[in-house]
């Protein structure tokens, strides 16, 4: 029966479409999230010219500014021996890295449409903790946060490092506990578990 009444859809479609089918729409395959939970892309330069750079520093802190049209994906950041590994920024995007004079270094380059309906992860730190918000249509991967402080003039002043466990990148609003004074939070939340 449900078979039948299928071949009586499917023929009424391609009726009323002069006989087309409609386009198909991904989202029906995807559960309606198009977020890719792996990428395989070497690094490389951009092919817009665009970089990531260092757009402010300050001592244990700074900021980095997606100059491309592109998506940069996996950013190594090092600082001596220390290194961070910023998820995504997206184009035009700034995210905080707690290092002392870091460098950037290989960089994948996506376009911004490959990533779906992937937005980034916005937090902020209120009484007990931090208040994490995603719009983005599935869990991403917790790599942790970086928190950035500024001094009354505004200027960098310091930074501290939240590990996976204390920052949520679930669908939707959660506040985590956490002892962070205030200052800016940028989640670092991947696209899978890789």
């Amino acid at each position: 029966m449900t078979a039948a009444a299928a071949v009586v859809v499917l023929g009424l479609l391609v009726l009323l479409g002069r006989g087309k089918l409609p386009p198909l729409d991904e989202r029906l395959l995807t559960g309606g999230c198009t977020i890719p939970s792996r990428i395989t892309a070497l690094p490389g330069p951009a092919p817009d010219g665009g970089s990531v750079r260092i757009a402010e520093e300050g001592p244990g802190a700074a900021v980095l500014d997606n100059t491309s049209t592109l998506a940069a994906y996996r950013i190594v950041v090092t600082s001596g021996t220390r290194t961070a590994e910023v998820p995504v920024l997206t184009p035009g995007a700034r995210i905080g890295v707690a290092l002392d004079h870091p460098s950037v270094g290989p960089v994948i380059w996506l376009p911004a449409e490959s990533l779906g309906g992937y937005t980034p992860v916005t937090a902020t730190v209120v009484p007990g903790g931090v208040r994490y918000r995603s719009s983005n249509c599935r869990a991403l991967t917790s790599r942790g946060a970086a928190v950035v402080f500024r001094d009354a003039a505004g200027r960098l002043a310091g930074g501290e490092e939240l590990p996976p466990a204390s920052v949520s990148c679930a669908v939707g609003e959660r506040v985590v506990p956490a002892a962070v004074r205030a200052g800016e939070v940028y989640p670092y939340c991947g696209l899978g578990p890789e």
